[in-house]
């Protein structure tokens, strides 16, 4: 048996290539009040109060959340900053302390502190909701310069918000990379993709304009003060239209150059190999005196000697003194 050794200035060499999906979440799921494909998740008061206070989120299905056959698609929540206008005691169903917490929270994951605001359109927006893609649909992370979000509002009534251009000028923080979304994709910034974390943020205040009725007979306003998590979540469902996204697979490999030269790899350890009279077989009794091997199959081997690979040809490749083969071995990880 033969064996090489790489030389990994030049015989190895490491790439990325992306794969990616088209993702289209509409319909039912965004319909008014709607709750057979929503998960709720209660947050009881303790002691004497056994109140409901709404919960932290809401997880969305593509079908129902009891049904073994139905997908987890993103979760939704509102938090604000310990700095909003809104973070004054009203009721206990405000969820005071439940939004503050998910809004620090959000932070310490984007932004790296938990006492850090989120910044878009140029000024500090303590309120926001948080739209986070699970990790099955969003895969490594979000393709940049793939989102669109349709939303309505008062003013417009209904509009886009997407990031075209991403690809070449996201950003970067200790939450990965971002970029925002703007107007029909050229105007205002009205919120932020982190693509990495596939997260999707819309502060209240520049998503919707002055919306009569958020949800049920409150106003956007009137829950950010005194409503739970889950009446402004139930509010933000009926007031999204689509969400378009591709997702994106990033897949890492290592490529290997197994060079056999002219004079390797000519020759066989196999008994085989030669005839009772030490002849080479494939010379014997032919008018072919140059010995020749045909390659099948190529494997890698750690610095011990131990099998780790092998990759097989589509084809044997004939090698002799004066023939050069290079076989290109791809992992894919």
């Amino acid at each position: 048996m033969s064996l090489k050794t790489f030389d990994f200035s030049r015989d190895v060499a490491s790439l990325v290539s992306s794969v990616n999906e088209v993702i289209a979440i509409s319909g039912s799921i965004f319909l008014a009040n709607t709750s057979a494909n929503v998960k709720f998740f209660s947050n009881i008061a303790s002691a004497s109060n056994t109140q409901d206070l709404g919960g932290y989120w809401e997880t969305v299905y593509d079908a129902s959340p009891t049904s073994s056959l139905s997908t987890a698609l993103f979760d939704v929540t509102y938090g604000y900053a310990t700095g909003s206008a809104y973070n004054v005691s009203v009721t206990v169903s405000s969820s005071q302390t439940e939004k503050v917490k998910v809004y620090r929270q959000l932070a310490k994951l984007l932004l790296g502190d938990p006492d850090l605001t989120f910044t878009v359109a140029s000024a500090a927006r303590p309120e926001c909701f948080f739209v986070m893609f699970k990790r099955n649909i969003h895969k490594d992370e979000i393709k940049k310069g793939s989102v669109a979000v349709v939303l309505n509002s008062a003013t417009p009534a209904q509009y886009s918000a997407s990031d075209d251009g991403a690809s070449s000028a996201f950003q970067q923080s200790l939450g990965g990379d971002y970029a925002p979304l703007k107007y029909n994709g050229t105007g205002s910034e009205v919120g932020q993709v982190w693509y990495n974390a596939g997260v999707v943020v819309l502060p209240a205040n520049l998503a919707w304009g002055a919306i009569p009725v958020w949800s049920g007979t409150k106003t956007l306003v009137q829950e950010q003060s005194s409503g739970s998590i889950n009446n402004l979540v139930d509010g933000f469902r009926s007031h999204v239209e689509r969400v378009d996204l591709h997702n994106q697979t990033n897949l890492h490999s290592t490529v290997y150059f197994c060079r056999a030269f002219n004079a390797e790899f000519n020759y066989s350890s196999n008994p085989t190999f030669v005839d009772d009279n030490q002849r080479i077989r494939v010379t014997s009794g032919s008018n072919i005196l140059q010995t020749r091997t045909y390659i099948t199959k190529v494997g890698l081997y750690d610095a011990s000697d131990n099998l780790l690979a092998v990759g097989s040809l589509n084809k044997p490749v004939t090698k002799s003194p004066d023939t050069e083969a290079i076989v290109r071995l791809r992992l894919d990880f």
